[in-house]
């Protein structure tokens, strides 16, 4: 390795350190042991739980360690698998995507039966943080008809699965985001939204009590993660 490459190692933060010490910490490591094998006095276990709580990041030579032992079991927690349709009638396509799952918000529709209030998800929005760039999963409910006139037609040839995976269709990816990117996609769609004719009635009170807030929503996670939105206004 070249001094170059060494020196990048020493400083190059591991964007995963927090899912790794955890999965360090399920299969028995304590964090005597952590701090020892990231090269600290095993009396080092202030950094230990920073990393653990995601409060801190670690270097890549100081997890290299648990790089070795674990990524392997990492890379597979982190892999999710999705699918949508295609052209073709009755195909669908199979969609694999690797990272930190961050976000999982679900549009309902609640419909009165009288007796009680049935709530039904239509769409879904999933953000997942891979290597500090985002992905934007927007999903629609498996067959959802959204031609349809009301959404209790279009819930008529609706999916619904113990499965709750299997019950979302993609309906777009958008990957590769930045925190900016992210807030502002997020914006763009629900713009859209406001302009649906089909479901006009029902949507209006779907983005008023589900759809809005995921604006305020997105940009609380992002801050917490130490992303800034530039229309956020300090008081």
């Amino acid at each position: 390795m070249t001094e170059q490459k060494e020196k990048e190692k020493n400083s190059k933060k591991y964007p995963f350190t927090k899912q790794l010490i955890r999965l360090a910490i399920e299969n028995g490591y304590t964090n005597q042991r952590i701090a020892v094998e990231a090269g600290f006095k095993p009396t080092s276990t202030a950094v230990v739980s920073r990393w653990r709580n995601g409060k801190a990041l670690a270097t890549e030579r100081q997890m290299q360690f648990f790089i070795n032992e674990f990524e392997h079991l990492l890379k597979r927690k982190m892999e999710h698998l999705f699918y949508g349709e295609t052209e073709t009638p009755n195909e669908l396509a199979y969609y694999k995507i690797q990272g930190e799952i961050l976000l999982s918000h679900t549009l309902y529709y609640r419909h009165n039966t009288g007796k009680k209030i049935q709530k039904v998800g239509i769409y879904r929005f999933v953000i997942i943080n891979s290597d500090n760039k985002f992905h934007l999963l927007y999903q629609k409910r498996a067959g959802l008809n959204e031609n349809a006139g009301t959404i209790k037609y279009a819930l008529s040839s609706a999916t619904f699965s113990n499965n709750e995976h299997a019950n979302w269709y993609l309906k777009e990816t958008y990957k590769d985001l930045t925190a900016q990117e992210l807030t502002h996609q997020i914006d763009l769609i629900f713009d859209e939204f406001e302009k649906i004719e089909y479901l006009r009635p029902d949507m209006v009170k779907i983005m008023n009590d589900d759809g809005r807030p995921l604006k305020f929503i997105v940009r609380q996670l992002l801050l917490k993660h130490g992303y800034y939105s530039d229309d956020i206004i300090d008081l």
